[in-house]
Formats: C-alpha cells, sequence, structure tokens
C-alpha cells in the first residue's frame, strides 16, 4: 500500500504543469517532477542530491530567498519573474513552501509560466490606452473639421469675388480706384490664384484625412454589406500613406505603390473597417519592414492586388522586404509573436488580422516568404457570408 501511495504521488506530483522541485535545508534537490525534466533537459535521476543552483541555473540566484523561506518557515511568493523557458525570455510567479517533517526542513518551490497572462494584462492596458486615444483623436477630428470647413468656404467666397465679373465686384474694385479686370491681372501675373488653388486642394486633402480617421476609428456593430474591395484598399493606402516615424527613419510617402486590381470583381459582402485593419496592418508592417532592411539598390516596394477566384476575391499584399525565415514564417499568425524590439510592437496585429479574416469572414489568410525575397500575404473572402449562406440573421 505504501508503494502504491508512492507511486500515485508521483504521478501526481508529474502530471502538474508547473515546475516541482523539492529541496533540504542546504538546496539539495530531493524531488525533480517531469516539467523540470523538460524544462531544464536534467533527468531526475541526474538532479537527485545536486545543488539546486547548478542543475536550474534560474532558481539557484534565489537560493537566499529559499533559505530564508525555510528558516523563517514563512511562504515566499514573487510574480512575474524574468527567466529563460525553453530558450525565450519568459515571466514566471515562483512561490517557495516551506516543510518541516520529522525534523527535517525543506521547502517545496514551484514555478508557473504565466508569460501568456503577463502579455494579455499588458494588452488589456494599451487597449485601455488605444481606446483613449482613439477617443481624443476622434474629438480632435471633429474640431479640426469645423475650422477647415470654414478655410475652404472662404477661400471659395475669395476666389468667386475675384474671378466673377458680377456688378457687385466690379462696383467695389471701383469704388477702391481700380478695375476687376485689373485685380484680376494682377493675381494671374503673381500666381494667386494658382497659390488659392494650392490651399484649397490642401484643405480637401486634410478633410479626407480626417474622414478616413473618424472611419476607421468608429466603433460600430459589425455590419456585413457589400463593399467595393477595390476602394477599401485605396482608403488603407491614405491611411497609411500618413504613417511616418522620423527615429526609425520609416516613411511611407518614400514608398513606391503598384497596384493590380481585376475590374471584374463584384462588391463583397464584408465588414469595411475590419478589412480596413487587416489591410492597414499588412501595409505598416511591410513598411517597417523595409525600413529596418533599407537597400539603396532596391527601392522599397508594395504591390497590392485583387482578383477574382471561383468563389473567393483575393486580396495579395506583396513587399521586395527581407523576407522571413522558416521559423518566423511557421509562427508569423502566433499571438504575442514578434520579431520586432521591446516596446515596438505587441505580437497581436497579424494575430488579429487572421482572427478577422478566418472566423468574422470565413475566409483564409496565408503567408508566403523567402528570406531577402520578399514577403506575400494572401487573403481570400468569399463572395458569400456565411450568414447569408446559412439564412442566418444575426
Amino acid at each position: 500500500e505504501l508503494l502504491t501511495l508512492r507511486k500515485l504521488l508521483s504521478n501526481i506530483i508529474n502530471s502538474m504543469p508547473s515546475i516541482l522541485v523539492g529541496v533540504d535545508a542546504d538546496g539539495r534537490v530531493m524531488q525533480w517532477n517531469r516539467e523540470a525534466e523538460r524544462i531544464t533537459g536534467t533527468p531526475a535521476s541526474q538532479a537527485q542530491g545536486q545543488p539546486l543552483e547548478e542543475v536550474f541555473p534560474d532558481l539557484g540566484g534565489e537560493m537566499n530567498r529559499i533559505l530564508e523561506a525555510i528558516g523563517n518557515r514563512e511562504l515566499q511568493h514573487d510574480e512575474h519573474i524574468p527567466c529563460i523557458i525553453d530558450n525565450e525570455p519568459r515571466f514566471a510567479d515562483v512561490t517557495v513552501y516551506p516543510l518541516t517533517t520529522d525534523g527535517a526542513d525543506g521547502a517545496v518551490i514551484r514555478v508557473d509560466d504565466v508569460t501568456d497572462r503577463v502579455r494579455i494584462e499588458e494588452m488589456m492596458v494599451q487597449s485601455e490606452k488605444m481606446m483613449s486615444v482613439g477617443g481624443l483623436a476622434a474629438g480632435m477630428a471633429h474640431e479640426i473639421n469645423n475650422p477647415l470647413a470654414g478655410i475652404l468656404q472662404n477661400l471659395q467666397v475669395m476666389r468667386n469675388r475675384i474671378t466673377h465679373n458680377t456688378d457687385r465686384n466690379a462696383t467695389a474694385a471701383a469704388d477702391a480706384g481700380t478695375s476687376l479686370e485689373a485685380i484680376q491681372a494682377y493675381m494671374h501675373e503673381r500666381g494667386l490664384l494658382k497659390m488659392m488653388d494650392s490651399v484649397t486642394e490642401a484643405g480637401r486633402r486634410a478633410a479626407k484625412i480626417v474622414d478616413n480617421m473618424l472611419s476607421f476609428s468608429r466603433k460600430d456593430e459589425a455590419h456585413y454589406e457589400p463593399n467595393n474591395l477595390a476602394e477599401l484598399l485605396e482608403r488603407s493606402l491614405e491611411l497609411a500613406s500618413n504613417d511616418y516615424d522620423l527615429k526609425k527613419r520609416f516613411d511611407f510617402r518614400h514608398i513606391k505603390i503598384k497596384q493590380e486590381y481585376d475590374p471584374s470583381l463584384d462588391l463583397i459582402p464584408c465588414e469595411g473597417s475590419q478589412i480596413q485593419q487587416v489591410i492597414l496592418n499588412l501595409l505598416t508592417n511591410s513598411a517597417q519592414a523595409m525600413a529596418e532592411s533599407a537597400d539603396d539598390s532596391k527601392p522599397p516596394r508594395i504591390t497590392l492586388r485583387l482578383k477574382r477566384e471561383t468563389s473567393m476575391a483575393l486580396i495579395e499584399v506583396e513587399d521586395n522586404g527581407p523576407g522571413m525565415d522558416a521559423e518566423t514564417r511557421k509562427r508569423a499568425f502566433e499571438p504575442f509573436f514578434t520579431t520586432k524590439e521591446v516596446g515596438r510592437g505587441t505580437g497581436l496585429g497579424l494575430s488579429v488580422s487572421y482572427f478577422i479574416i478566418t472566423e468574422n469572414h470565413g475566409g483564409t489568410m496565408r503567408v508566403r516568404s523567402t528570406p531577402g525575397k520578399g514577403t506575400c500575404f494572401s487573403i481570400r473572402i468569399p463572395f458569400k457570408h456565411r450568414q447569408a449562406m446559412w439564412g442566418l440573421r444575426l
């Protein structure tokens, strides 16, 4: 019975997803579960009786705290400890449980990999920040629209009063001691009318940017309605063209854009703002990747394609950047996976994009890439949305 109980206890310990290590009062290993074997690569038979700092260096650095827990017989718990697990930087919660059995002191150390939880917490904080910034941006956009409309309207009135030969305009010019023709000749000679046209065009472009920002930031419920994919791609390009970072030498306006759109493509049922979000993310990723590996002999280029297939519309976003190796390509859509330096990316952009295309739209998303030869993302969206296919009203 004792042997059976020991085997049962050993099976329970080995089935735990946490690392469990038992040490005596001198810090030598007494218990070493299967997860500890997997993470360290050291079998339990080799770990038994060895100093903890030799077989588990990451935990060995905590020996003073472990011995303090044993001496004081108090539980020690530390959260979000940076460490290396499976050769990757991770975060772990470390708990030390002091033990006293028949006068023999020791401790059980439990290590839980909480990296995903930490990243989700960081993502939630970042999401709250972005919601606040989004609300602020929307409010600013509305505030910008008002004076912008006034500028454009008054420019149009000014132009009309100079160029239109109306009685009131002619009378006002005569009262000022000149003629309307003389004023028009002067304006033409000095290029002032062209300058006014330039100001008007700049104002309209600013209004278009503001309109795109408001449309993109709107948090309406998903509405799957027929959309022109070419128009969605063009709006995404307009948004991306205003994205630049001087510190990272990233300026989308310096990238050559090539558009290859199939004119026979029909309207596609989709949620427009979500598709824009996906395309904008792909464009930004391409631009950043090409900026980081700038090559004067190979000017940066992004190609956007729209094609008609049997039952789906195909969108391709292809760049001539540095490309991806096999490992990066395999993990491209994995949540929290990123090749960017700390603080520059959450590793969620592509995973969210993948979810939008596959789950929300019933489509597919694939990536082709070779190191040094660029990357191509392929998105396929069905002509008929799943709600319509099954007759659902959701």
